[in-house]
C-alpha cells in the first residue's frame, strides 16, 4: 500500500514539472518559453536579432552599391553606348608599351569603355568609360571634357595631353613618368592598339587626346556633349575648370601641397630602391 502511494506521488511530481515548461493562454493555445520556437528550434536572442555587441547601427549599414546611383549598370550601360552609336570595347592595362610588344607586362587591370569613331576621312576616335557616358550625374572625366580648359603645356614638359590631364586632376601615366610607358591595350583594335586614358580619382576616364583636342575646339570620334546622359544646366564648377595653370593662387592654392606631396613621395620611393620608372621623373 505504501509503495502505491510513493508511485502516485512520483507521477504527480512528473506531471507538475512538465507543466512548468509551457503555459496556456485564454484561447487555449500553447505559448513556448524563451529559447525555443513553436517548432522546437532555438529562437533568436535579443543579442543576435539586433546589431552585434560593440557595433553601431551605422557600422552595420551596407555601403551604397553602384545600382543605387543614377548610372545604368552592366548591360544597361553597354546598351546606352550602342544606342548612341558607340562600340563597347574591353581593354587591359599593360606596362612597358614603349618597348617591343613581346616584352609588355600585362597587368591585372581590365575595364570596358565606349569607343566612338567619326565617319569622316580621318576616322578619329574617342574612348570614354560607360558610367561617364550613361550617368545623369557628372563624373570628373565628364567635367574635364566639358570644361574645355585651354592647354597650358609647354614643349619642355613633354606630351601636352599627358600634362594637361595631370593639371585637370587626372593621370594617364603608369607608375611615375618614365621611359617604359604603359597604356590600355586591345590588340584587335584596327587603329588604336594602345590607348592612354586620363583616369580621375572617381575612376572615370576619357582618353587624354580626346580631352586635349576638345579643349582646342576639335572633336575626335564624336562630341560627347551631345551623347552624354548628363546635361549640365550651367557651366562647370569654377574651381574645376580653373585648373592650376602658372602660379598657384586662389582656388588653385591646393596644388602647392599636391606638388609638394608628389615630390616627397618621389624622394621616399627613390630611397627605397624601387625601379627608376616607378620612383623617378622623366618623359613618356
Amino acid at each position: 500500500m505504501r509503495a502505491h502511494r510513493v508511485a502516485a506521488a512520483l507521477v504527480a511530481l512528473t506531471l507538475a514539472l512538465a507543466a512548468c515548461g509551457s503555459s496556456t493562454d485564454s484561447g487555449g493555445s500553447t505559448t513556448t518559453t524563451a529559447g525555443t520556437t513553436a517548432a522546437g528550434t532555438p529562437s533568436p536572442s535579443p543579442a543576435s536579432s539586433g546589431p552585434a555587441a560593440g557595433s553601431s547601427g551605422a557600422a552595420s549599414a551596407s555601403l551604397p552599391s553602384a545600382s543605387s546611383t543614377s548610372a545604368p549598370t552592366g548591360g544597361a550601360a553597354a546598351a546606352y553606348c550602342t544606342e548612341k552609336g558607340g562600340e563597347v570595347q574591353g581593354r587591359t592595362a599593360a606596362w612597358g608599351t614603349n618597348g617591343d610588344p613581346t616584352t609588355w607586362l600585362t597587368l591585372v587591370g581590365q575595364t570596358d569603355m565606349c569607343r566612338f569613331q567619326a565617319d569622316d576621312e580621318a576616322k578619329s576616335r574617342i574612348y570614354v568609360d560607360l558610367v561617364t557616358l550613361s550617368s545623369t550625374e557628372p563624373t570628373l572625366a565628364g567635367l574635364a571634357y566639358l570644361s574645355k580648359v585651354p592647354s597650358t603645356a609647354t614643349p619642355s614638359e613633354g606630351n601636352p595631353a599627358t600634362v594637361d590631364c595631370g593639371k585637370l586632376g587626372g593621370s594617364s601615366t603608369f607608375g611615375s613618368v618614365g621611359a617604359s610607358g604603359g597604356g590600355w591595350v586591345n590588340k584587335s583594335d584596327p587603329a588604336d592598339e594602345i590607348v592612354d586614358l586620363c583616369v580621375f580619382p572617381d575612376l572615370s576616364f576619357i582618353d587624354e587626346w580626346g580631352i586635349a583636342y576638345y579643349s582646342g575646339g576639335v572633336v575626335r570620334g564624336i562630341d560627347l556633349a551631345t551623347v552624354m546622359a548628363y546635361q549640365p544646366s550651367g557651366p562647370p564648377p569654377a574651381d574645376f575648370h580653373a585648373g592650376c595653370p602658372g602660379a598657384c593662387r586662389g582656388p588653385c592654392r591646393s596644388c602647392r601641397s599636391s606638388r609638394s606631396s608628389r615630390s616627397s613621395r618621389s624622394s621616399r620611393s627613390s630611397r627605397r630602391g624601387w625601379p627608376a620608372d616607378l620612383s623617378g621623373a622623366g618623359g613618356p
